[in-house]
């Protein structure tokens, strides 16, 4: 048995998954004006989880649960008498084990690098990220679907380096929700980085802020390198459940594939693959006793309502990627925010059942994969599309300069959107039923005139995927929309041609939206006793009841 102190914090379970909100914000004791300060940043490059946690839930109030850690006096936390586990609420928070230690529940089998040349390189496992805090262990209780406390991986590829070296973080860290012995599908949210390590001593507080750990106790500190983007990885994952609804993430051209029938331990397999992405990135730090950032944080605090100088507290403030209408705010009174720090090479998805797109309806939602969307705006409105019953759209903003920038054109930060759609799925939520749709998808400025300066492409491509892509748009806040109608029809018969549609109003000297291959249309014939139907499509099967003629 040992004595540690028993700890209670608030979690806004939506907000702990991306990493946003207030209830992130950290304070200090109260200090002298001369130590007063506070450090506001936006940034997406760093894991908003971290650590291993078993806890138990207590009350809920405006969308914040609070949560008290079990096992304060226990070798395991699942001993604590006060978190049993058949009659609590509780939260395991944990990250992903290889599937060579973990053979029937929930674990990563392969990370994989795919070189330019199309050859996929897979990753060696060099070690872990660190080591479990002892205060901190739980046992493995295969019957909850919940594997031991387990530190996340270190990786490197044959051939593959960055600025530091040749690791890479693999961190898939998994939250999973136990209500009286009954454990809900998994919360899992993975990324690579690439990363480095160097011994810093634990007292050294300073020193220790960039730090990439999960156990503060670890001498040894993992940072973050700079990387390339662009760089495609691939993920293999076995998982007790099928990913549900939509996968968001930060990685450009995103491929999903998931197997349809489960193995021998009753677990599907994911893979995820896509390049990974630049990300703005800012932090700023303002000090009470410098008169200048004294004033500039009065407009900020002012403007966000939040955090004045009167509270006599050191705070630190980390927005992530869903501080949409907060960072517009920012910019609003202190331009230096529509000038990036720098630009980080993130690869990120979330795999997270409870993703599901405002203003859709449940008439869609087969239980299946329905779609992924990445972006590499530093905020969004939200981490799915909107529907209006006609269109999607998607609410972005991020600084307008690339680090360093200055001149408004040539150093413009420029935007991307990949949107993956089912083709199911998108014929369901936009009533089209055999014939292949009329595609729009464009971007819009903040004032709302078109952004004739952006590339757009949407097409049906040959594995039944939807494929969406908006590139080179810049910032402040633009919005992107795509709409999927009925085609044209000649006497009756819909048209097959499939191309993307140009930006409405797009002046003269605008570039042409690329256009995607054209998607082969096939018929076949389905009969039933002596009724014969003629089905059409890209991918035609025959009705309920009929079989192919």
């Amino acid at each position: 048995m040992r004595i540690r102190p028993a700890s209670t914090f608030f979690i806004s379970i939506a907000l702990a998954i991306s990493g946003v909100g207030l209830l992130g914000i950290t304070q200090a004791k109260a200090v002298d004006d001369a130590e007063l300060y506070r450090v506001m940043s936006f940034r997406d490059d760093k894991d908003p989880i971290s650590g291993n946690y078993l806890s138990k839930a207590g009350a809920t109030s405006g969308g914040a649960t609070s949560y008290s850690g079990c096992g304060a006096e226990e070798d395991d936390l699942w001993d604590d008498a006060n978190c049993a586990v058949a009659t609590s609420v509780l939260q395991v928070r944990n990250y992903l084990p290889t599937c060579d230690k973990e053979l029937v529940l929930n674990c990563i089998e392969n990370i994989s690098w795919r070189k330019d040349d199309g050859t996929l390189v897979k990753g060696a496992l060099a070690g872990t990220r660190g080591s479990i805090n002892p205060d901190f262990f739980f046992s493995r209780k295969e019957a909850l679907g919940v594997s031991e406390a387990t530190p996340p991986q270190i990786y490197t590829f044959a051939g593959l380096t960055h600025s530091k070296g040749n690791n890479f973080a693999v961190t898939g860290h998994i939250t999973q929700d136990i209500n009286k012995g009954v454990t809900s599908p998994a919360k899992i949210l993975l990324s690579i980085a690439p990363v480095y390590s160097e011994v810093v001593s634990v007292e050294d507080e300073v020193a220790r802020a960039e730090c990439f750990n999960v156990n503060e106790k670890d001498s040894k500190c993992w940072k973050l390198a700079t990387a390339s983007d662009g760089v495609v990885f691939k993920t293999d994952l076995k998982l007790l459940n099928k990913p549900q609804g939509w996968i968001s993430g930060r990685l450009t051209s995103p491929k999903v594939d998931i197997a349809t029938t489960a193995d021998a331990a009753k677990r599907y397999t994911v893979g995820i693959e896509g390049a990974n992405i630049g990300i703005p990135t800012i932090s700023k730090r303002y000090e009470f006793s410098n008169a200048d950032q004294k004033a500039k944080w009065e407009k900020i605090s002012t403007a966000l309502n939040q955090s004045p100088w009167t509270d006599r507290r050191g705070v630190v403030i980390p927005w992530g990627p869903e501080a949409f209408s907060y960072f517009n705010k920012v910019v609003a009174v202190d331009k230096e925010y529509d000038v990036a720090d720098k630009l980080a090479a993130v690869w990120r998805v979330v795999l997270d059942p409870s993703n599901v797109p405002k203003n859709y309806g449940t008439s869609c939602s087969t239980g299946d994969f329905q779609g992924f969307v990445s972006s590499n705006s530093m905020t969004y409105g939200t981490a799915l599309p909107n529907y209006d019953g006609e269109t999607m759209s998607y609410d972005v903003a991020s600084p307008h300069y690339k680090p360093g920038g200055k001149d408004y054109a040539a150093d413009a930060f420029s935007g991307r959107y990949d949107l993956l759609l089912t083709e199911a799925y998108a014929r369901c939520v936009w009533g089209i039923k055999d014939a292949l749709p009329k595609i729009e998808v464009n971007v819009y400025k903040t004032d709302g005139s078109v952004d004739s300066s952006a590339k757009v492409v949407g097409g049906l491509d040959t594995a039944g995927f939807f494929k969406f892509s908006a590139t080179g748009f810049t910032f402040s806040s633009p919005k992107i929309k795509i709409k999927l109608t009925a085609p044209p029809t000649t006497g009756g018969t819909p048209a097959v041609t499939q191309e993307a549609a140009a930006p409405a109003a797009a002046p003269a000297a605008a570039p042409a939206a690329k256009a995607p291959a054209k998607v082969a249309i096939k018929s076949i014939s389905c009969v039933k006793g002596k009724v014969v139907k003629k089905v059409s499509g890209s991918n035609p099967k025959c009705p309920a009841g009929f079989k192919q003629k």
